[in-house]
């Protein structure tokens, strides 16, 4: 069956005064061959496509996101076809309180809200000591290239 997918995903967490606010909008669809340009997520056959002007720091959290659901997108393919993720918009409105872990959280939770791509829990909590959330993710802390 082909699909494809678009949707968006206001991510907006707030403990006590300090908050986070991100909106990012996804493409979902099976490919025969990925498109030029595309980076595969950790050898499975999933492909992404980040947003134009997205910052380092911000590409290499969505990426992790979408690594944790990889198995999940992949099973979107139809058998051994490959799914393709282009993030079509990503707005982080309030800077000052931006972290690039939300990256990674608003595409889990972009894909679970209206694509029923589930199984990671996030964690969030307010560290007060380092002035800034700490995020787990399905119980674990963990970043991009950290296990």
């Amino acid at each position: 069956m082909a699909y494809t997918y678009i949707g968006t995903h206001v991510y907006k967490k707030r403990i006590g005064p300090w908050g986070l606010v991100a909106r990012v909008s996804l493409e979902v669809r099976p490919l025969d061959e990925p498109p030029h340009g595309a980076s595969r997520i950790d050898g499975s056959r999933v492909w992404w496509v980040p947003p134009q002007g997205i910052v380092p720091a911000d590409k290499t959290w969505m990426g992790f996101g979408l690594g944790l659901v990889a198995g999940q997108l992949e099973a979107l393919g139809s058998g051994s076809r490959a799914v393709l993720v282009r993030v079509l918009a990503w707005d982080v409105p309030m800077v000052t309180d931006h972290q690039a872990e939300v990256a990674a959280a608003a595409v889990i939770e972009c894909l679970r809200q209206n694509h029923g791509i589930d199984g990671v829990d996030i964690g969030l909590t307010f560290d007060r000591e380092r002035n800034r959330h700490r995020f787990t993710w399905n119980g674990t802390e963990a970043e991009p290239g950290r296990p």
